[in-house]
């Protein structure tokens, strides 16, 4: 027994390929528009899921290329100031020695001391330099300042010990961290030995009315050494400054490729999203066509 098909039949099927492809022709313009193929997981689990996880390490790379810019900065701040603290330290050095001449006329000693004690405080506050609102020379306490002077040059560190967690680090790639800092303890000394303490000793020897010319010349070597201290700390920040710019241009090729397959699956082809858009309009074109030529031999039916 054969199927009657009826007019409403006709018609619920006229209207499904027109819907149909009006749909088609909706989303495909609105993937031209876009530029987007894939808008939602929906669309296509498969891909959305594959989209979602490409977003979420993206964002991970983002992050890390943020921090690495941030440990730069850090570390070239950290950098020019040791400059600037190296640069006080040699003209301290040449001021010992000519101290240490005793030929010296007693106007020529108290500019070498002036000058002494203006540079031994201007080293006191390099040491106590700050980026973004923190002590870059004080450890872990960030929020403390790290070296204190009081009128007769007694030194007071307040920063984390070097024996201590003084290290402070950011994560640069999937479990790789580097530090930001260096130990300024180390670098500088102490109340009880290293830079300052030297510091203490060569400007307590040029104040000394007696003139201990010994004292003085004691004092070169050990200035020398913090000279030669303040270097190998200014190595240390340069070899990790050209490691976060290899990890820097690693990520950036990891990004560049997880992009190009993120493309693939969510942009538009907008060479082939036009073909598919002029056929589905074709087809649609064709339904308009059919369904007004079936509706009308339907209704001529009725008057026979």
């Amino acid at each position: 027994m054969g199927i009657r098909i009826t007019t409403q039949m006709t018609s619920n099927l006229m209207l499904t390929n027109m819907n149909k492809n009006l749909s088609n022709i909706y989303n495909t313009y609105e993937q031209i528009t876009s530029g987007k193929k894939l808008t939602s997981v929906g669309q296509n689990p498969s891909d959305g899921t594959k989209v979602m996880k490409y977003n979420k390490q993206l964002g991970q790379l983002d992050d890390w290329s943020k921090n690495i810019e941030t440990a730069k900065d850090e570390l070239n701040q950290s950098y020019d100031t040791l400059g600037l603290i190296q640069e006080n330290m040699q003209r301290i050095n040449e001021l010992a020695i000519q101290a240490a001449n005793s030929f010296n006329s007693e106007d020529s000693l108290q500019a070498i001391r002036d000058e002494v004690e203006q540079r031994t405080r201007t080293i006191a506050q390099l040491a106590n330099t700050k980026y973004q609102d923190k002590y870059i020379f004080s450890g872990s306490n960030t929020d403390t300042i790290p070296y204190s002077l009081d009128e007769d040059l007694n030194v007071t560190y307040s920063g984390t010990s070097q024996d201590g967690n003084w290290e402070r680090n950011i994560e640069i790639s999937e479990g790789v961290t580097m530090p930001l800092n260096i130990n300024g303890q180390e670098i500088f000394g102490d109340e009880n030995g290293g830079i300052f303490a030297t510091l203490k000793q060569l400007n307590d020897a040029l104040a000394n009315p007696d003139m201990d010319i010994q004292a003085i010349s004691d004092c070169i070597t050990p200035v020398q050494n913090g000279i030669k201290n303040i270097t190998s700390a200014q190595a240390v920040i340069s070899s990790r400054v050209q490691r976060l710019d290899a990890t820097s241009s690693i990520n950036d090729n990891v990004t560049l490729g997880i992009t190009e397959m993120k493309s693939n699956l969510e942009d538009t082809d907008l060479a082939e999203a036009a073909t598919q858009l002029m056929m589905y309009q074709t087809a649609l074109q064709a339904s308009l066509q059919a369904g007004a030529t079936i509706m009308q031999q339907a209704t001529l039916l009725n008057y026979i």
